[in-house]
């Protein structure tokens, strides 16, 4: 997602040549976007960005450039993923089991003609940022149902069918893990985890209180819950990660902040960068670009 040709924000395609493909062209806002694992469609969820109870879920063919709208509600509808088959999405919800409107999210699973919605998880905390196992045996998400601390998330797997849900990660302080994504081989998690002094989402000067956070840094857990860092940033914002199709490499999205002469925030670089999988020989994917000022979530 990038809005370096729309203030609301478009999705771009980016081949390994380094053209780009703008794939949106509306003045509804595209986020989250996730390419099936066949490579032939786009799960995203769209709205108004200032009004987040608009967001739906739609799917893009790449092929035809045809477009299909899966839910319709005034709830947030949002971080769709398929399954592997490509038969399913699962997604985050602001919905009670009823279907009523929710101030938490939960994990819901779909056929990718939106019919057959079901709920995977039903807990008082918020579950969000589910993705779905290579091997189509697990999904991963997000939660805060064991700190039952808004801002306080860890990762969890749980059968695809929403049985047995394991905690993987333990969090400390205000550190919170967000936008995990697996290994080619189900066997490995990546994710982000917040290290700053106060709740990740507590942002009412961030100009002048950035330090207090960042920074965001890429880790990695096995199915044991042994966490590894990546990368050791003292600044860092943003951060969300994807193994190459071979595990040879590790993609993940940056923002290197611009600050002025009395250290305040007044833009920032975002950047993808390439390492390999055990965080060494990091390098930025492209040059700056019209896109650097706002690139922000993505799929490979």
């Amino acid at each position: 997602m990038s809005k370096a040709d729309s203030p609301e924000g478009e999705l771009y395609q980016l081949d390994k040549n380094g053209q780009t493909t703008r794939l949106t062209n509306n003045n509804r806002h595209e986020n989250n976007p996730a390419i099936s694992f066949d490579g032939k469609r786009v799960a995203f969820n769209g709205g108004d960005e200032s009004n987040q109870l608009t967001w739906e879920i739609f799917i893009l063919d790449l092929s035809t450039g045809e477009e299909s709208q899966l839910t319709d509600n005034n709830m947030i509808d949002a971080h769709p993923d398929w399954s592997p088959d490509g038969s399913r999405i699962v997604f985050g919800s602001f919905r009670d089991v009823q279907g009523n409107p929710s101030g938490t999210s939960d994990i819901y699973v779909m056929n990718s003609d939106g019919s057959a919605l079901t709920p995977l998880t039903n807990s008082s905390w918020e579950d969000n940022d589910p993705e779905w196992s290579p091997d189509g045996t697990k999904i991963v998400f997000k939660s805060a149902r064991n700190t039952q601390q808004s801002g306080r998330e860890e990762i969890y797997i749980m059968g695809s069918d929403g049985s047995n849900p394991q905690r993987l990660t333990i969090t400390r302080a205000w550190q919170s893990d967000h936008d995990p994504s697996w290994s080619p081989n189900s066997d490995h998690i990546l994710f982000t985890r917040f290290e700053g002094s106060r709740a990740w989402f507590d942002v009412p000067n961030f100009a002048q209180d950035w330090g207090e956070l960042t920074p965001w840094n890429v880790h990695r857990v096995d199915l044991n819950g042994n966490v590894e860092r990546l990368t050791n940033s003292s600044e860092a914002g943003w951060g969300l990660i994807l193994f190459s199709a071979d595990a040879s490499q590790i993609l993940f999205g940056t923002i290197d902040w611009i600050t002025n002469d009395q250290h305040q925030v007044i833009g920032g670089y975002h950047r993808l960068i390439l390492m390999d999988p055990d965080g060494s020989n990091q390098r930025q994917l492209l040059p700056d670009d019209s896109h650097t000022g706002t690139l922000e979530y993505l799929d490979w």
